[in-house]
């Protein structure tokens, strides 16, 4: 049953990002040039991370490096026999023999994943018999309209590593306007060992195939096998993301009814997740955590809905949640089914930690009817038949744990503004002090920490025993447990100031040192490129031991795997050819040692030198307009010189910001502006590569023009929800900013108590439906509630 406050026995925390003011200069552009010179992984070894300015763990706690190069990797998967897998968003999967190794081209299925804002693939599995059992398993957001008979890509273009939703200028129905539609897909792909490495072979097999997906966020989410040997995958709703979408959302490029995923009426947008309830049409998997048979992809034997008839109703295990992003196991949960613990990312109140398992009923977590521990007052104000019967049947179930976003645990340095919970994990090695038994550990991507909570009396992790573990961790978009039982954590690689750097993905392990602690081993060179000779000094000086121990050093200059060029902190080397060159340093304690590695450019006069073109409109820009990207770049040799753009929504809720892609290596020249909450500004890094590999970039922050709107009502101060969140309209109304050109969902309840009497909606005063949107155009937007007073009796 669902309990109309906390949880019990939870604890609210507060998380979440961060914005900056609400009212920024119309324009406002901030270029920045760096050079890239960017640290190369060394075979069989984990890096470990510099102690000073380090992320703040307890005690002997360490982050290590166990996999870098990759490009926004958004899953990983650890083989039986030692290979890691890594799915970027992009499609494409990489695999690496072991850490420290460098990634190695498994498979690209770029063709058929839709790579737009959140959507791509998210999810990857290996099978428990790898590799007797040669399986790799995916989940994305799949670039087709389910009953379509064209294939994929729909919206995409085959070999474009980001997509696009074509703005309705354009003949498309634009990424926030209509939404650009696709389904979830999860697929077995099969590893054949080619020289050494595995790569895919033959097709992708389709266990499953659907989850309709409207709007580009809320899309697929984990996939892991359980301790039962079944798959289980979760996919969010496919929802709008700020506004209250029941399925009312005007999208006229899907024609007059505007539904192409086919809802009945006020069952539709978010209450997607409470299909299952329907049972007068499909079932879709929407907001659902699914249990399958990996060879057949049906649902698994003991699921709640077993025999049922309806294919998708027997594999849903739970449902109810709105972007079930990751989710983990807990290994000693005891006899009977399974126990999942479920990361739920909410929307404007609440992040979720959801527990069920896998036998008996399907639990119910009640979004979008309920967010975190009470009512979603955007939804609660529109009087859905599928909300009031579950209000009325008080049968959904709370959350083993919501924290909000304006709170936080007592004595952490994690940011506040806002959240998005991001990974769920209870690690089963016994590497870790006794205090962390048992421990749950979930991170959050926007506030850039990881908690534990550790284990009570009984066992189980206790809401009342939260404590930050990790804070300043680099943009965690997953948590894993690795093969020896430690705790994992996946990068997605955003840089400090927003952008997504070209290979900055990591996956890091947070290992527990009990006796002598790995050192940092850390070179710096005067120069890293030149006229030949090219004479270049190096200086390992900056490498530290976190125990204090005295440290060796050892050189290998000529890049043949001996370390025998030079001793001491500080070397010197001189290079006669026009070739790119690497140079390492070993640095020693007593018992163990790290290397640092360094490319160096001989031969090259320097990076390319970028030009910016104009923004035009991006000066002050509106939601719909468009803005030119254009850039062009020159290179002191007079090489070739390749030149890119990527372009992030920065979403700035209070003073801290979080990034969400927008374009990822586009070479487009005109962007449309996108619809996003206020405080927000756009980021346009461009990237300049010569032919030597030498990198320059330049970023670029592009404020919007705001726009204000105020509802009012008739009488004064009563209740209306504007954008998911219930406010007074007190004196003059509530008046909140926005973006100009945003869609700003507003909504006010049938009826309402005020000042001793009830009051019955009437009308908008610009004729919209109780809940409809409102279009935030230029200066103050004003709409009033009109209600009555029932008439006594």
């Amino acid at each position: 049953m669902r309990l109309q406050g906390l949880a019990a026995g939870a604890l609210v925390l507060p998380l979440l990002l961060g914005t900056g003011p609400n009212d920024q200069p119309a324009s406002v552009t901030t270029p920045v040039t760096t050079l890239m010179t960017t640290p190369v992984a060394v075979a069989g070894q984990e890096r470990a991370q510099p102690t000073t300015g380090a992320p703040r763990m307890p005690g002997r706690f360490e982050e290590r490096v166990v996999v870098d190069d990759l490009y926004i990797p958004t899953g990983a998967a650890f083989a039986p026999d030692g290979e890691i897998f890594v799915a970027e968003k992009s499609g494409v999967v990489k695999v690496v023999a072991g850490p420290g190794e460098a990634p190695q081209l498994f498979a690209d299925l770029n063709a058929e994943v839709h790579n737009l804002f959140d959507r791509g693939m998210l999810g990857i599995a290996v099978d428990p018999g790898f590799p007797r059992r040669p399986y790799v398993y995916v989940l994305y957001a799949y670039d087709h309209v389910l009953g379509d008979p064209e294939p994929a890509p729909r919206w995409g273009t085959p070999g474009s590593y980001y997509d696009e939703c074509p703005d309705p200028a354009d003949g498309g129905p634009g990424a926030e306007q209509s939404g650009c539609v696709a389904s979830g897909r999860l697929s077995r792909l099969t590893a054949q060992d080619v020289g050494g490495s595995w790569r895919m072979s033959g097709e992708e097999e389709v266990l499953v195939e659907d989850w309709c997906m409207q709007y580009p966020s809320h899309a697929t989410g984990s996939l892991r096998f359980g301790p039962d040997g079944y798959l289980y995958a979760s996919a969010g709703e496919g929802a709008h993301y700020s506004q209250v979408d029941h399925g009312q959302v005007e999208a006229p490029f899907w024609g007059e009814e505007g539904n192409p995923c086919g809802d009945p009426d006020r069952e539709g947008g978010s209450l997607r997740s409470q299909d299952i309830r329907t049972r007068g049409d499909a079932v879709g998997l929407s907001g659902s955590v699914i249990r399958i048979d990996p060879d057949t992809g049906l649902g698994a034997p003991g699921n709640p809905f077993a025999g049922d008839g309806d294919a998708n109703a027997e594999r849903i295990v739970a449902y109810g949640m709105r972007n079930p992003f990751r989710f983990g196991f807990r290994p000693a949960a005891g006899a009977g089914e399974p126990e999942v613990w479920v990361g739920d990312v909410g929307q404007g109140g609440f992040e979720e930690i959801d527990r069920f398992r896998t036998g008996g009923r399907a639990e119910n977590f009640g979004w979008p009817c309920y967010e975190g521990p009470g009512r979603n007052p955007g939804f609660d104000s529109v009087d859905l038949p599928l909300c009031e019967s579950l209000y009325q049947e008080r049968s959904a179930d709370a959350p083993y744990f919501a924290y909000p976003r304006t709170e936080t645990v007592a004595g952490e340095s994690c940011p506040t503004g806002s959240s998005s919970i991001s990974g769920v994990q209870i690690p089963t090695g016994e590497g870790y002090p006794d205090r962390y038994d048992g421990a749950l550990f979930f991170s959050d991507f926007s506030r850039q920490c990881i908690w534990v909570m550790k284990a009570g009396a009984d066992g189980l992790p206790d809401p009342g025993r939260v404590q930050p573990f990790l804070e300043g961790a680099a943009s965690p978009v997953d948590l894993l447990t690795g093969p020896e039982g430690d705790l994992y954590y996946l990068s997605l690689g955003v840089d400090e100031v927003g952008n997504f750097e070209e290979r900055g993905g990591s996956l890091r392990r947070l290992h527990f040192a009990r006796g002598n602690r790995m050192p940092r081993a850390e070179v710096e060179a005067d120069r890293t490129w030149g006229a030949l000779p090219l004479t270049v000094a190096l200086d390992a000086r900056g490498s530290s031991d976190p125990d204090g121990d005295e440290l060796t050093f050892a050189w290998d200059l000529d890049d043949d795997g001996e370390f025998d060029d030079a001793g001491g902190p500080r070397a010197e080397a001189v290079f006669e050819e026009d070739r790119d060159a690497l140079v390492h340093v070993r640095v020693s304690d007593a018992a163990t040692s790290d290397v640092a590695t360094l490319r160096l450019h001989p031969g090259d006069l320097g990076p390319p030198e970028i030009q910016v073109d104009d923004p035009g409109a991006g000066r002050g820009w509106a939601v719909g307009d468009t803005i030119a990207l254009g850039a062009t770049a020159t290179d002191p040799d007079g090489s070739e010189v390749d030149v890119s753009w990527s372009v992030a929504v920065r979403h700035c809720p209070h003073d801290v910001c979080h990034s969400h892609e927008v374009v990822g290596s586009g070479t487009d020249p005109d962007l449309v502006a996108p619809d996003h909450e206020h405080p927000s500004h756009l980021l346009v890094q461009y990237r300049a590569t010569d032919a030597r590999g030498l990198t320059s970039t330049e970023s670029v922050r592009l404020d919007p023009s705001t726009a204000r709107l105020r509802v009012r009502s008739r009488p004064r101060g009563l209740r209306v929800t504007v954008a998911g969140e219930t406010h007074r309209t007190r004196g003059a109304g509530w008046t909140g900013t926005f973006i100009e050109g945003s869609r700003v969902s507003v909504s006010a309840p049938r009826k309402q108590r005020h000042r001793g009497r009830v009051w019955r909606f009437q009308r908008w005063s610009d004729g919209g439906e109780r809940s409809h949107v409102v279009v935030a155009d230029a200066g103050t937007t004003t709409v009033r509630a009109v209600y009555r007073r029932r008439a006594q009796r």
